[in-house]
């Protein structure tokens, strides 16, 4: 299947209303005129050069509100990174509500070893091969990350993406984030997406004629139930 893009390049750079340095310090969700003007430009700007797709699914964006600015290395805990471009990218809110989830879970696990071992809890960013000195600048080499960087990584080199949304590692980052973020869970989601379009349309002929595009996408056989589905439902629908 096609990815869609590589990776996050060109970087899109800072607005002239809101440079790096008018937003050094600002919380992402504080008040500030340029803060609000940043995320109004940058959304935009990533989704062109995302090419419409999530930063980690490669699915298509689609509603605004459904799409999440997502800070790749966490902001709370490198809080000096929350306006870095580079470490921005546009995600669907499933992909960014899973990373999300995992970086939490993981970082309770970390904080009940800390307290059965009595050691100070150190707080450990997933996506990092290792942690940042405190004021570093954020990284640009591959080596530095742990996942697939949308910005500095090709996705094809580390993950294989299938017909049926179905997510193959070839290399340890690619398996960590497929992981992470449960990309093999999208395909779930996106099959009973598949059945939803299908039971809309019209007729049969509607069904059949609407299931061909879906074959870029999806496996055969699974368009195949998916239209067998669709036609019991429209069946069963006209029996009552």
């Amino acid at each position: 299947m096609n990815v869609g893009f590589e990776r996050i390049y060109p970087t899109p750079p800072y607005p002239a209303t809101a440079s790096a340095a008018a937003l050094a310090g600002l919380k992402w969700d504080s008040s500030p005129n340029v803060v609000k003007e940043f995320k109004e430009y940058l959304k935009p700007a990533l989704r062109k050069v995302q090419r419409g797709r999530c930063c980690f699914c490669r699915r298509l964006l689609y509603d605004d509100y459904a799409t999440h600015i997502e800070h790749f290395v966490d902001k709370d805990q490198y809080p000096h990174f929350t306006f870095e471009i580079l470490n921005l990218a546009l995600a669907c809110g499933t992909c960014n509500s899973r990373k999300n989830g995992y970086f939490s879970s993981m970082k309770a696990k970390r904080k009940r070893e800390s307290r059965r071992s009595g050691l100070a809890f150190t707080p450990r960013c997933p996506v990092l091969a290792s942690e940042l000195p405190v004021g570093s600048p954020f990284p640009n080499n591959a080596e530095a990350f742990r996942w697939v960087s949308p910005h500095v990584d090709n996705f094809s080199s580390h993950i294989e993406l299938l017909k049926g949304w179905i997510f193959l590692g070839k290399t340890r980052k690619g398996i960590r984030t497929i992981r992470g973020i449960g990309l093999n869970d999208v395909g779930k989601i996106e099959q009973r997406a598949l059945s939803e379009r299908l039971e809309m349309r019209g007729g049969t002929l509607s069904v059949l004629v609407g299931a061909i595009p879906e074959l870029s996408h999806h496996r055969a056989k699974d368009v195949a139930a998916a239209v067998g589905k669709a036609i019991t439902r429209r069946r069963e629908i006209r029996a009552k």
